[in-house]
């Protein structure tokens, strides 16, 4: 699958995600981690929650742990 297969792949996956945390903190314009992104997104669509899903961190690349919360 080419970059620009995975990027779609990555878009349509994300439009039938149901998850905020990923919707604020997910990053579609980044071209790094697509494997990891296709997986996360999948397990998600699937219904696997977070905490079951190994790289749903990592693929949250605009998020900082030490980022404030309201």
């Amino acid at each position: 699958m080419t970059n620009e297969e995975k990027y779609m792949k990555i878009a349509d996956l994300l439009s039938e995600v149901n998850d905020p945390v990923v919707h604020r903190f997910f990053d579609l314009d980044s071209e790094e981690l697509f494997d990891e992104k296709i997986e996360v997104l999948t397990a998600l669509k699937n219904g696997k929650p977070p905490d079951q899903i190994p790289n749903y961190y990592s693929v949250l690349e605009n998020f900082s742990p030490n980022q404030h919360w309201d």
